[in-house]
């Protein structure tokens, strides 16, 4: 038998892969159990909670020389990316930090600050997250007066151009997501699992057939046992 010959005998059919797992599944069952726990315990114990607090500014432009409620709109619509850029510059979130003396940094606030506006509206959306709903609510409500005071008082072209239209409330639970990371540490576990099954499967040097026997030692098998259960008498 030729190399190329003894090759085809090593691969493994479905009905071998199904053996393989069947033989490892308490193994598998074990590494998923395992990695499902340790995910459980990091999402529900370990993970510090965050909080989400949110509250939404308006950019809105009165038409000149008016007395009614007349609007520019398509004025207000090109400043409005102006306006959310401002409410996370530094200027203002250092502000921010310094009033409410919590013991943040501008930095800080910015990596947990959230602005984002749409094309379609003119509203900003401001919210933070924090492991404390009472901060997150601070936080919110004072980088909106912040931002509307330096605007008023620095930047001519959004001066009492931006109005709240909410105040913040105490943050609400954000994240983790304790079942997706249950989920995700199941099926991780599994996964581990049947990896470590295939790679013992690797290094099993032990011959499957008759001909893998045949082809590695060059002589010729005479016969086999068939695989069978002893089944124990009462």
């Amino acid at each position: 038998m030729n190399e190329q010959q003894f090759e085809n005998t090593q691969e493994i059919s479905l009905v071998d892969l199904f053996k393989i797992l069947r033989s490892n599944l308490i193994m598998i069952v074990l590494s998923t159990l395992i990695v499902g726990i340790i995910a459980g315990v990091y999402a529900f114990v370990i993970a510090d909670p965050q909080y989400k607090s949110n509250a939404y500014v308006m950019v809105q432009v009165q038409v000149d020389g008016t007395t009614t409620d007349s609007f520019d709109l398509v004025n207000a619509q090109r400043l409005l990316a102006t306006a959310a850029e401002l409410v996370s510059m530094p200027v203002v979130l250092e502000k921010v930090a310094t009033d409410l003396d919590l013991g943040l940094t501008a930095t800080d606030i910015k990596n947990n600050l959230t602005v984002s506006s749409s094309s379609t509206s003119y509203f900003i959306n401001i919210s933070y997250l924090s492991e404390d709903p009472a901060v997150s609510k601070a936080v919110v409500d004072e980088v909106i007066d912040e931002a509307i005071a330096f605007a008023d008082t620095n930047v001519a072209v959004l001066a009492d151009n931006i109005i709240r239209t909410s105040n913040a409330k105490d943050g609400i639970y954000d994240s983790p997501n304790k079942p997706l990371y249950v989920v995700i540490g199941l099926i991780l576990g599994g996964i581990i699992g049947v990896g470590i099954a295939f790679i013992k499967e690797m290094f099993n040097n032990t011959f499957r057939t008759k001909e893998q026997l045949e082809g590695m030692l060059g002589i010729q098998v005479l016969g086999v046992i068939p695989e069978f259960e002893v089944k124990e008498k009462r």
